[in-house]
């Protein structure tokens, strides 16, 4: 991430073998319903590349939301540093509003809980025909 040092998290959750181990794992689970294997094959790829692309998108969006989050500590911590005459610690400290970056951090989560909690994904992330 820009400037912070925090290092960002590797790409991918599955590796590639990975993702066909799960694919076959639900053609063979579909075939065994008693769908056409050649249904089944397309219907699995459809489903596991559906499941990659959310999982990316979901990534994605928590990196960008991380990003927020630190941008938002750092324009705090301006605030804080222009006013060394103020006592932070008391109870009396002026309350700093939220910068701008924390509101953008709090859509982008909520973005992703939406998705993940109740099923609101991206229009590209729909299941079509899966």
């Amino acid at each position: 991430m820009a400037g912070s040092g925090r290092r960002r998290r590797p790409r991918g959750l599955l590796a590639a073998a990975e993702w066909e181990e799960a694919r076959l794992r639900l053609v063979a689970e579909m075939v065994g319903l008693g769908l056409d294997r050649g249904e089944a094959e397309a219907a699995a790829g459809r489903k596991v590349e559906l499941a990659r692309l959310r999982i990316e998108w979901a990534r994605d969006r928590l990196d960008a939301f991380f990003e927020m989050q630190e941008q938002a500590g750092e324009a705090y911590k301006r605030r804080i540093e222009a006013h060394p005459d103020v006592d932070w610690e008391s109870e009396d400290a002026p309350h700093l509003p939220d910068p701008p970056e924390e509101a953008v951090a709090e859509a982008i989560y909520a973005e992703v809980m939406a998705a993940i909690h109740q099923d609101r994904w991206p229009r590209h992330l729909h299941c079509r025909d899966v």
